[in-house]
């Protein structure tokens, strides 16, 4: 008779769970929601969007499932605090009791004015598998709060870590860009819990000038911090003036004393400024999308960084954007670099994660039937490709429904949400999130959010 094996560990390096792709919004007319992101506790998943919904005081929405992504609840809106405003750039983080972080831009009124803040919602899941969001915390203000309105404090990132300071216990990290003092990189820190207490107050952790933005922060298993930033001369088209970085604190945040440069110089990730007076993909005379080229950080089992981002590069009269990929194996000193989508069609909006099977790198491309590069065919889907250090890089997987269009400009103002996420699920899964639009409203394309769990 055959022994039976031992039992599966929670940790294994498996899966097991069916591939679904699931819309996490309940369908609109006209709506719009993007700018995603997730985090899961066991079973349960929360997820984070932009619902530009006709109320410009809160832009805030967020969907729950208690069964890891096969059915979904729209939540609605996260509520508003009297006299506030919430802004919406969800990041969602979760701590390892089960309380989840929905970190977002907004406002408050302070000495009669409404300043603008980086604040955060927590909420648990309870018996009967729904979660209720909290009145927004605030978790950051500018250097300058006297000036500051709603809107310049700009794109939080937010992560649940050790506490180098506190040992045995977690913290919440916030890392933001401030308008108000030329473009600078801000941090906090605060207790974990449904009420947060502060640790660090808000301060500059990043001088602006030249200009910074896109921190997306990530902590180590004991407690070190990481910072990934874009240093960039905004709005200069097929000029290499740009370039990722990264500031780090091996004392619980109170300093910030390593910085250094990850990526060589690069473009602006983008073929045009028309219409937008921001760097775009223009897609045709009636349809761009806005750029960006802000990094997304990972830290593998192992201790390796990895960070991803968007570049550009002009040779003659060609322009090619691509993703890249870095990884450091010693703390951030010292990088190597990867080109992951090596002069295909354009893409954009990278993210990363990392488990047992290596790097897996989540993007927005243009579908290419015909091998033009360029636009290709116009239309987007999300892909995937996963970078190892022992098997190196794998071939391209299809995520999404490879075939959303790009709205008109006039109609969305070259919008198409600046921001997706792949994390780690269990096991080698992983769960993605992301804005397209599939879906036809009063005849234009209408962006909705997804959510699709994969095996790595």
């Amino acid at each position: 008779m055959l022994k039976k094996g031992p039992p599966k560990k929670p940790n294994d390096c498996r899966c097991n769970r069916p591939e679904i792709e699931r819309q996490v919004n309940t369908p609109d007319n006209g709506s719009v929601q993007s700018e995603t992101s997730l985090a899961y506790f066991k079973n349960l998943i929360l997820y984070g969007f932009n619902d530009i919904n006709g109320n410009p005081n809160n832009l805030s929405g967020f969907s729950f499932s208690n069964n890891l992504g096969e059915t979904w609840t729209d939540g609605g809106l996260i509520s508003l605090k009297a006299d506030g405003t919430n802004l919406g750039d969800p990041v969602i983080a979760v701590d390892s009791n089960g309380i989840f972080y929905y970190g977002q831009l907004g406002g408050e009124v302070r000495d009669g004015r409404l300043e603008g803040i980086i604040s955060v919602s927590t909420g648990t899941f309870n018996a009967a598998g729904t979660i209720a969001m909290g009145l927004p915390q605030l978790v950051g203000r500018g250097q300058n709060p006297g000036i500051s309105k709603p809107g310049d404090q700009d794109k939080e990132w937010i992560a649940v870590g050790p506490d180098k300071n506190n040992p045995g216990n977690e913290a919440l990290y916030v890392a933001w860009r401030d308008k108000t003092s030329n473009d600078s990189i801000r941090f906090s820190k605060y207790r974990t819990g449904q009420n947060l207490t502060e640790v660090i107050g808000s301060k500059n952790i990043v001088a602006g000038a030249p200009a910074t933005s896109g921190a997306f922060i990530v902590v180590d298993s004991v407690g070190d911090i990481y910072v990934f930033y874009e240093r960039r001369d905004f709005g200069v088209i097929g000029v290499p003036n740009r370039s990722i970085r990264m500031t780090k604190s091996t004392d619980g945040g109170n300093t910030f004393p390593i910085d250094v440069q990850v990526s060589p110089l690069f473009a602006a990730a983008a073929t045009t400024t028309d219409f937008c007076g921001r760097p775009t993909i223009g897609v045709d005379n009636t349809r761009r999308i806005r750029m960006n080229e802000f990094p997304h950080a990972s830290i593998g089992p192992d201790g390796t960084l990895y960070v991803v981002w968007n570049a550009g590069t002009v040779a003659g009269t060609t322009t090619f954007i691509n993703v890249f990929l870095a990884y450091s194996q010693d703390g951030g000193n010292n990088w190597n670099q990867v080109n992951i989508t090596n002069n295909v069609s354009f893409p954009f909006f990278p993210s990363v994660t990392a488990n047992c099977k290596g790097a897996h790198i989540q993007y927005n491309r243009f579908n290419d039937p015909n091998n033009v590069g360029n636009i290709g065919n116009g239309t987007f889907g999300i892909f995937m490709k996963t970078f190892s250090l022992n098997t190196g890089l794998s071939q391209e997987r299809v995520i999404s429904n490879p075939s959303s269009q790009v709205p008109i400009t006039n109609n969305f103002g070259c919008y198409m949400g600046d921001y997706n996420q792949i994390i780690s699920g269990p096991g080698s899964c992983l769960l993605h999130s992301w804005g397209d639009n599939r879906n036809i409203a009063n005849g234009q394309p209408n962006p909705d959010v997804f959510f699709r769990l994969t095996s790595s």
